[in-house]
């Protein structure tokens, strides 16, 4: 039961499917079992499991052995099977395990299959290879088209790879056809991955666009330049530009469209870098025919650039004409931008008297963080008609309008603003001075007051408030 005959037979029945691969598993099993009964053997009958494949084709075929009787020998099946061993010894393969036949059965390797690509030129490195051709359905009629189109370089790997990657020889003819005719494997396969077809060439060069590479054809694929927007580029006076241009323009959202609006509001003399520019900082035609509708007529492009940056609106500027500032030029504009000058501001502002400031007094206001409400509560508080420079020292030193109420409640009225500064720098506060005036005397100035603040009180303090017509309590 263990003789190289019946081991032909599993085989056979194993590629066949007629039997699973455990069972044949179970006879080899089996054999071997017998086989250790026996003295062991160097004639032709003591086979191992690895069978050797010209051994094997060797062989006639035989009855069936008891152990698998119910499967009827069929002569053809046979024939087959030492077929297919001669073609793998063409292709170089002459030992297979078992888990190999199971791999030949279920991709359905045949020595037609292996013959045909062996005649195409294709010479797989083992076994493996064969069953992956298989595995992605690698035809001879596939090879022998790529070859009809000059690519016959390819190994096994790479004839995958490039059907993997969607690559056809129709594909090639058509790019063979659009002028594309000496590419090798890498190119096929990027001008596929980025969906480059022979219809998008023939179309840029109707357009002009002639000689292009391979690397320019991705680029102009991969960022949407189409053969249409070219020709609409061209419609409105755009005609000198290389690959480059057309794809910084398409990467920055410039439309022919919007050029044809630019072009309708007076700006014509602008090259790509300057529609670049405008693109990418939102400037649109809208934008600029409302600044033009405001007088600004004679704006280049950095100065459209500019306002839009700091995000000056035609509304603002608008809003300050109504409060009378009608002759602000761009560089004032984005400076009150900047600084947070709104027209409401200046407005809250000039209603609390402020009518004699400058834009830049507005701009050191809100720099300062100087409200209307801050200045509104100095007003009440009976601090009026501050300059800017009054009001920043206030702000500054944390001069409250309350603090100022307090003290005029306590008898210290029309203070000026360095007396004002001057306590709050040295802490005293209301409630220090009503301390000092109730442990010592009710007649105490602001500078007696500093004066304990700023060194303390002692005897010869006392005496010299004494001797200043102070009555000193105690």
């Amino acid at each position: 039961m263990n003789g190289q005959k019946e081991r032909l037979m599993v085989l056979d029945m194993l590629a066949e499917g007629k039997i699973s691969p455990d069972e044949a598993e179970q006879l080899f099993n089996a054999m071997e079992e017998v086989g250790d009964e026996e003295p062991a053997s160097d004639s032709p009958q003591h086979v191992h499991v690895h069978s050797n494949l010209s051994t094997l084709a060797a062989l006639s075929p035989v009855a069936p052995v008891s152990a698998v009787s119910a499967v009827a020998p069929v002569n053809a099946r046979n024939v087959r099977m030492q077929d297919l061993v001669a073609a793998l010894k063409d292709a170089d393969i002459d030992h297979v395990t078992m888990s190999d036949l199971q791999e030949i059965q279920t991709h359905n390797l045949t020595a037609e299959y292996i013959r045909e690509m062996l005649a195409l030129g294709v010479e797989p490195d083992g076994l493996g290879e064969w069953i992956n051709l298989r595995i992605h359905n690698i035809t001879p009629r596939y090879v022998r088209e790529l070859r009809d189109l000059g690519i016959t370089d390819l190994d096994a790997n790479e004839i995958v790879d490039l059907n993997l990657q969607g690559v056809s020889p129709k594909y090639i003819a058509e790019l063979k056809d659009a002028g594309l005719k000496d590419l090798d494997m890498d190119e096929l396969t990027e001008l596929s991955n980025h969906g480059v077809s022979a219809k998008f060439i023939s179309e840029l060069r109707n357009a002009g666009l002639k000689d292009l590479d391979v690397d320019e054809l991705i680029e102009l694929s991969n960022h949407e330049v189409s053969a249409k927007y070219i020709a609409e580029l061209k419609s409105v006076g755009f005609k000198d530009f290389d690959v480059e241009d057309l794809i910084e323009l398409r990467n920055h959202d410039v439309s022919p469209k919007f050029i044809a609006e630019l072009q309708a509001l007076g700006l014509k003399n602008f090259d790509i870098d300057d529609l670049v520019e405008l693109s990418n900082h939102g400037v649109s035609a809208d934008y600029i025919a409302s600044f033009q509708s405001l007088g600004f007529k004679d704006m280049d492009i950095d100065d459209l650039v500019e306002l839009s940056n700091h995000s000056v609106k035609p509304e603002f500027v608008a809003e300050l004409r109504e409060l009378g500032l009608k002759d602000l030029d761009i560089d004032d504009l984005v400076e009150m931008s900047d600084h947070g000058v709104t027209a409401r501001f200046i407005a809250e502002m000039r209603e609390l008297g402020m009518k004699q400031f400058t834009t830049e007094d507005f701009i050191d206001l809100a720099d300062q963080g100087i409200s209307a409400k801050f200045i509104k509560s100095m007003a009440e508080a009976g601090i009026k008609d501050l300059s800017v420079s009054d009001l920043e020292d206030l702000q500054n030193h944390g001069v409250s309008g309350k603090f100022v109420r307090e003290l005029g409640e306590l008898g210290f009225k029309d203070l000026k603003v360095d007396d004002l500064v001057e306590l709050t720098i040295h802490h005293v506060t209301p409630r220090f001075i009503r301390d000092m005036r109730s442990k010592y005397s009710e007649d105490l100035t602001l500078e007696q007051l500093l004066e304990m603040r700023m060194n303390g009180v002692d005897e010869d303090l006392l005496e010299e408030l004494r001797a200043a017509g102070i009555k000193v309590k105690g």
